[in-house]
């Protein structure tokens, strides 16, 4: 399993150690920076001409901004550490840097006619504003407008559309600090919401096929089925035996011979129905997560599968150092399986993704407090915040900003994380299981 590691941005303040090692990381990118400035100020020429410049007015801005973001979890972290998160984001720019000649080539279109695309967009989305009556005054009011219409309407494609445009926009549609933007940055804001908006469409998309799926699942289990004994598969069963008894939460397992015959006899049940067989891997996962102890103390037990397709909620944000061993081996388990049969053809692994994503906390427990690795899967309202640019929702311009007291930018803080709270509710809004 990669990545399942406390998450810097949230578990950074939390010893003495982890700073010392945040600490010694920010000396040894500073001793790389010094003989790779010259190449980094090169890439990074059209966002920070002179890496001076975070001691000029943008820089004050960018500072605060980063401060503003990374304050903003439940424990924050350090303002002697913001530098260390700048320079950490500068170098992410500097990766991920096209020069635009490249970036047009790549597109297959000229420098104009990218401006004319990126100006239809603009016109197309306020458009489709008006037709809905959705007022474009300012982002919290078109924000606000929308949500009541989705409540009104969740499954109309032009308003899960614009929310999707809204919740992807990289400064081309809002027009807070437009005057600031280039043509070359809109260009470019044009060119990064398009890919984020194909992303998240694209996703949207495969969810909602698999919330189809998933309910006619739901259906075929009100049925009363009889299953054949069928074939023994000894190969796959000594798969799954080997693969689960070795994750931390079933540890004994191979030892156990209670746990071995039902294993046994879970598999065999779905091994002989061609429904069921195709999400295996969650089956085996929920099973085994949620009816630990039954599988291993109780004998002849066939847990009820209708079960495990439904919601389970439990208390994600109490940490008490043994509820993140545990949600951590649950999360390897289901990797584990995943990998394992992720080539065989009569497993729906869409699916399987889906039903992990959607029917626990498991899946947002991870995207919070781990390092993200995209291979696990993410409900809808994860996937908008991981397309979704860091700088939303901004609400003011730069210079608004800049005149406020401590307390207004408090109140605008809380403003702005009300109305990103409330997109995403309202996203939920778009599959309902």
């Amino acid at each position: 399993m990669h990545g399942l590691m406390p998450n810097p941005l949230t578990k950074l303040s939390e010893s003495t150690e982890e700073d010392e090692v945040l600490r010694s990381r920010k000396r040894k990118l500073d001793m790389e920076a010094e003989s790779d400035s010259e190449q980094l100020r090169e890439q990074l020429r059209l966002h920070l001409e002179d890496k001076r410049i975070l001691n000029g007015d943008a820089g004050k801005r960018l500072r605060r901004d980063f401060g503003r973001l990374l304050k903003s979890g439940e424990e924050g972290v350090p303002m002697a550490d913001v530098d260390y998160e700048i320079y950490k984001y500068i170098n992410e720019l500097a990766d991920q840097y096209i020069e635009l000649d490249d970036l047009l080539e790549q597109n297959g279109v000229s420098y104009s006619e990218a401006l004319e695309q990126a100006a239809q967009f603009r016109k197309q989305f306020l458009c489709l504003l008006e037709k809905h009556a959705v007022r474009n005054q300012d982002l919290v009011v078109t924000c606000w407008d929308l949500m009541e219409r989705i409540e009104q309407q969740p499954e109309h494609p032009d308003l899960q559309y614009l929310y999707f445009c809204v919740v992807t926009d990289f400064g081309l549609l809002n027009a807070v600090n437009a005057a600031d933007r280039t043509e070359e940055q809109k260009i470019r804001n044009y060119f990064r919401q398009q890919n984020a908006l194909r992303e998240l469409t694209d996703f949207f998309q495969a969810q909602s096929e698999n919330l189809q799926k998933y309910h006619a699942l739901l259906e075929y289990l009100k049925k009363p089925r009889r299953v054949e004994s069928g074939v023994r598969n000894e190969e796959d069963f000594d798969l799954l035996y080997h693969l689960t008894a070795q994750h931390a939460f079933l540890y004994g397992c191979k030892t156990n011979p209670v746990y071995e015959e039902n294993l046994r006899a879970l598999q065999l049940h779905i091994n002989n129905d061609v429904k069921l067989k195709a999400v295996k891997p969650y089956i085996i996962f929920a099973v085994l997560a949620r009816k630990t102890g039954m599988m291993q103390k109780r004998k002849y037990f066939m847990p009820n599968l209708k079960s495990i397709f439904q919601y389970q909620n439990y208390n994600i944000y109490k940490d008490n150092g043994k509820n993140f061993n545990q949600y951590a081996s649950e999360l390897e388990l289901y990797d584990h399986l995943r990998r394992s049969y992720i080539d065989d053809c009569e497993i729906d692994m869409g699916l399987c993704d889906f039903c992990f994503a959607n029917l626990s906390p498991l899946s947002e427990w991870y995207y919070q407090n781990c390092e993200p690795n995209e291979e696990i899967p993410m409900a809808l309202c994860r996937k908008i915040l991981h397309v979704m640019p860091k700088s939303f929702p901004y609400m003011l311009s730069y210079a608004d900003y800049d005149q406020m007291n401590e307390d207004e930018v408090q109140l605008y803080s809380d403003a702005a994380k009300e109305l990103l709270e409330n997109m995403l509710h309202t996203a939920e809004k778009f599959l309902r299981l």
